[in-house]
C-alpha cells in the first residue's frame, strides 16, 4: 500500500476527533500501520486480506455467540488485520460494549475500537479518503523529485549537479562509477573513503549485470571504519545503468529508506545513462581521430615511414598486436571502442557496424581476461609498426575462428592447421581422426606405430632423426614405416597424405612436444 505509514496508526485514527473513533482496547499493535476498512458482516471465515486493514463490523451476524466471535477476532489478528471497529447503538448487536468483547480482545491481543453504528459507513469513507489522498501523495513526491532532478540536467548540470541535487532531495550520499571502476562524480556526503575499494570491485567480475543490483555492507567495503562511522552499518546498494542494453556505469547509493526516494531511483539511472550517451557524443572527434590515425598507420608498409608517423604523434616505435573483436550490437561497439583505448593502451582503434579493430601495445590476453570481453575475439602476432596490417588480416581471421571456438583465439605463425581444427565441429574432428588413424590403431602394436608416425612428420619424415627421439633402432622405425603404408595404403612420401594424416593427429590432441602422446584423457 502506497500511504505515509507514519499517519496512518490505530492511535493516531483514535485521536482525530473528526472521526468519533473510541479506543476500547490497545494492544501491543496500537501503532501498527494501518490500511483501508473492510466490512464484515456476514457469517463464515474472515476473506484474505492484504494486511493492515480495519475491519468494521456491527455484529448483528454474530450477536451473543462468543464462539463465533472468538473466531472472528482470531481469525482477523491472523489474517494480518491492523484492528477491530464494532458498531455500536441503533441497528447493531449491543448499545454498549459487552464486556465479554474486551476480554477477548485482550486475550487474542487484537486493538478494539467501537463507534456509533449510525457513523460507521462516515467514518469508512473518511479514512478511504484519508488514505486515497495518501497514495496522491505518495506518487506526487516522487514525480515532482524526478521533474527537479531532470531540470538540473536540461540546465546543463554535471553528473556532480545531478548527485548533488539528488543528495539535497534524499539526504542519500550517492557516487558514479564508469563501466571501468573509474569515479565519475560523488554527493558531498558520499564517503570518499569507499571510492578505491568499490571502484576495484566493479573493475572485477563482482559487478552486477543488467536486471541485477548489489548491496554491500560500509563495514566490509571500509578500510578505516572510524572515518565513515556515521555510516558503519549500513548498506551500499549498486544499481547498473544502461544505453540500449548495455551497461554504461554503475550508481551507488546508500539509501536512507524513503520511499521517495526508492520509487524515483530508476529516474536517476535513467538520466545518468542520457548524460554518458551525451558525454560520449562530446568525445566524437577524439575517437574519430583514433580511427584516422589507425587507417594511416595500415598504409604505412615500410619500417622509416612507419615509425616516424609514430613518432609525430608522439609514440615509441615499439611492436603493436593487431585485436579484432565482434560486440553484441552497434552500442556494444561504441563502447568497447572506449574502454579498449583505455584497457589495451590501444592509440589505434576503431568500430565498423559491431566489429571492433585496434593495435594494442599491451599483451592483451591478460587484458581482455580481466576485463572480462565475452564475445568472439581474434588476435594477431606482435610485430613492428610495418606490419600492423599484417597484424590487423590475421586476428580477423583468428576471429573467424573464435565465432565458431566460442573462445579467443590467437593466430599463430605457421600453424594455420590450427585455424582449421578451431573452425571445425568437435563430432566432425572426431569422426575424421578416427576415419585417418583408426586402421593404424586397431592393427597389432597400433599405438607404437602411432607414435611412431606423429613422431616422423614432427622429425620431418627422418627415420634417424625418429629413432633417435624415441629411443629404439632406425631399423624398427623403417619396418614400422612400412607396416603403416601397407595398412593405409597411403604413399607416406606425397603431400596430400602427410597433411592428413598430420590433421587426424592434430584432430586427436597430439602434442608437438617431446611426450608425442595425445592430449586429451
Amino acid at each position: 500500500m502506497a500511504f505515509d505509514k507514519g499517519t496512518f496508526t490505530v492511535t493516531k485514527l483514535a485521536m482525530a476527533k473528526e472521526l468519533g473513533l473510541r479506543m476500547a482496547h490497545a494492544g501491543t499493535g496500537v501503532d501498527r500501520a494501518v490500511g483501508i476498512p473492510f466490512a464484515i458482516e456476514r457469517h463464515g471465515p474472515v476473506p484474505e486480506l492484504h494486511g493492515g486493514e480495519l475491519v468494521f463490523t456491527s455484529g448483528r451476524h454474530l450477536g451473543e455467540d462468543w464462539a463465533a466471535w472468538t473466531a472472528l477476532l482470531t481469525e482477523a489478528k491472523a489474517a494480518g488485520a491492523a484492528g477491530l471497529i464494532i458498531g455500536l447503538g441503533s441497528g447493531a448487536a449491543f448499545e454498549a460494549l459487552p464486556a465479554e468483547l474486551l476480554r477477548l480482545a485482550g486475550e487474542i491481543d487484537l486493538p478494539l475500537l467501537t463507534a456509533d453504528s449510525a457513523e460507521i459507513g462516515r467514518i469508512a469513507h473518511a479514512v478511504t479518503g484519508l488514505h486515497a489522498e495518501s497514495q496522491r501523495d505518495a506518487y506526487r513526491r516522487p514525480l515532482e523529485l524526478q521533474m527537479e532532478i531532470t531540470a538540473i540536467v536540461a540546465r546543463g548540470g554535471s553528473f556532480g549537479d545531478l548527485l548533488a541535487g539528488w543528495q539535497q532531495r534524499t539526504t542519500e550520499p550517492v557516487a558514479v562509477f564508469d563501466r571501468l571502476g573509474r569515479v565519475m562524480a560523488r554527493s558531498a556526503a558520499f564517503p570518499a573513503s569507499l571510492l578505491a575499494p568499490l571502484g576495484k570491485r566493479l573493475a572485477s567480475h563482482e559487478a552486477p549485470r543488467l536486471g541485477e543490483h548489489l548491496n554491500l555492507s560500509v563495514t566490509t567495503l571500509e578500510a578505516e571504519p572510524d572515518v565513515v562511522s556515521a555510516h558503519t552499518g549500513q548498506m551500499v546498494e549498486i544499481f547498473p545503468f544502461a544505453g540500449n542494453d548495455t551497461v554504461r556505469g554503475f550508481c551507488v547509493r546508500i539509501p536512507t529508506g524513503q520511499e521517495t526516494a526508492e520509487l524515483a531511483a530508476p529516474a536517476l539511472r535513467s538520466l545518468l545513462a542520457l548524460e554518458f550517451e551525451r558525454l560520449w557524443f562530446l568525445d566524437e572527434s577524439a575517437r574519430r581521430k583514433r580511427a584516422e590515425r589507425f587507417a594511416r598507420l595500415l598504409t604505412l608498409t615500410e619500417p622509416g615511414s612507419a615509425r616516424t608517423f609514430l613518432r609525430s604523434i608522439g609514440m615509441d616505435s615499439g611492436t603493436l598486436r593487431g585485436v579484432s573483436i565482434e560486440a553484441r550490437n552497434e552500442t556494444h561497439a561504441e563502447v568497447l571502442v572506449d574502454d579498449l583505448a583505455v584497457v589495451l593502451a590501444a592509440p589505434f582503434i576503431r568500430h565498423r557496424h559491431r566489429i571492433v579493430e585496434c593495435l594494442a601495445t599491451v599483451d592483451p590476453r591478460q587484458a581482455l581476461a580481466d576485463y572480462g570481453l565475452d564475445v568472439p575475439t581474434g588476435i594477431g602476432t606482435r610485430g613492428a609498426p610495418e606490419y600492423s596490417a599484417r597484424s590487423i588480416r590475421q586476428a580477423a581471421l583468428a576471429l573467424e575462428a573464435s565465432r565458431r571456438a566460442g573462445t579467443p583465439i590467437e593466430y599463430v605463425d605457421g600453424a594455420s592447421h590450427e585455424f582449421l581444427i578451431n573452425a571445425a565441429p568437435s563430432d566432425y574432428l572426431e569422426s575424421f581422426s578416427a576415419a585417418v588413424l583408426a586402421p593404424i590403431e586397431i592393427s597389432r602394436g597400433g599405438e607404437a606405430l602411432l607414435r611412431t608416425l606423429h613422431t616422423w612428420l614432427l622429425e620431418r619424415r627422418s627415420i634417424e632423426a625418429t629413432a633417435e627421439r624415441m629411443g629404439v633402432h632406425r631399423h624398427t622405425i623403417r619396418n614400422r614405416m612400412q607396416r603403416i603404408v601397407q595398412i593405409t595404403g597411403h604413399d607416406l612420401d606425397g603431400i596430400d597424405a602427410q597433411t592428413e594424416l598430420w590433421l587426424a593427429f592434430k584432430a586427436r590432441g597430439f602434442r608437438d612436444g617431446t611426450d608425442t602422446s595425445p592430449s586429451g584423457p
